[in-house]
């Protein structure tokens, strides 16, 4: 019969399940964060595309120094003047599982205001290649972009390019920095317009909410079978030590019983007489 587990084995056992399921409620809820950070995005996203295109002073005003709250993700439009030596290269980022470089270059408004426009990208050359870099409208220019937020900075020191579009990495502008960048949609030089100043747009990033919420409930579920998985192995360990601990006498097998045939083979002598 089943034989009870000592109370120090049961009590280390349902330790570890309770330990298990701990982490599994703290990691489920991690991912429902994540779920209602992405579901604010996709939320904020979905009421700026359905905003009419503003003029870039009126979504973030002049004097800002941080991007307001409803003013990611809304088509804006600006016009203003390149700063021609400002490119600059934005590296490790690939696009459509290409590796990519996408240039980035300041905008000049006549209010003495400066943004960020992302110009386009185009795939990374290979080593032995010596890409030309985007030349920009001489004269003044109107750009229709999506606006975007900083991105937090890596700690990475920035050169000639970056890893990551935020401040501390940009080359100062000579105006007014806008808080956060724009990334292009539209470029009209005078009669002309194009989707792009070098390469192809850059796409938005993926808009959506993912599977975080679905990974929570699963990280619930596990935590509430830990505490049934133990006690199932404590029962199963129970009856195994059980079956090992029971008397030798109680485990040792029947002698078989002998055949008819072995029995008339084992005649006494005076049947042996009688017979002859």
């Amino acid at each position: 019969m089943p034989r009870r587990p000592s109370l120090a084995r049961i009590a280390l056992t349902m330790l570890v399940a309770l330990a298990v399921s701990a982490v599994a409620i703290m990691l489920g809820f991690w991912q429902l964060h994540r779920h209602q950070f992405k579901a604010d995005a996709v939320a904020a996203y979905d009421a700026a595309a359905e905003a009419p295109v503003a003029d870039l002073d009126e979504v973030i005003p002049p004097g800002s120094d941080v991007l307001p709250d409803d003013a990611e993700w809304r088509t804006v439009t600006v016009t203003g003047t390149f700063e021609q030596d400002t490119t600059t290269i934005l590296r490790g980022r690939p696009i459509d599982s290409t590796a990519a470089w996408q240039f980035l270059a300041w905008l000049d408004t006549d209010d003495g205001r400066s943004v960020l426009v992302s110009a386009g990208w185009i795939e990374q050359p290979g080593p032995n290649e010596d890409p030309e870099l985007p030349t920009y409208p001489d004269g003044e220019v109107t750009v229709t972009g999506i606006v975007r937020a900083w991105e937090e900075d890596d700690g990475k020191e920035a050169t000639s390019s970056v890893s990551r579009i935020t401040p501390s990495q940009l080359e100062q502008p000579a105006g007014e920095m806008v808080p956060g960048y724009l990334m292009i949609r539209e470029a009209c030089d005078g009669g002309s317009c194009a989707e792009t100043l070098a390469g192809a747009q850059v796409p938005l990033p993926d808009i959506s909410t993912g599977p975080h919420l679905s990974y929570a409930v699963q990280w619930w579920i596990f935590a509430a079978l830990a505490p049934i998985g133990a006690v199932l192995l404590l029962r199963r360990d129970a009856e195994v030590e059980g079956d090992t601990t029971e008397p030798a006498a109680a485990r040792a097998p029947r002698e078989p019983r002998r055949s008819g045939r072995g029995r008339r083979a084992e005649l006494s002598d005076e049947e042996i007489e009688d017979a002859l």
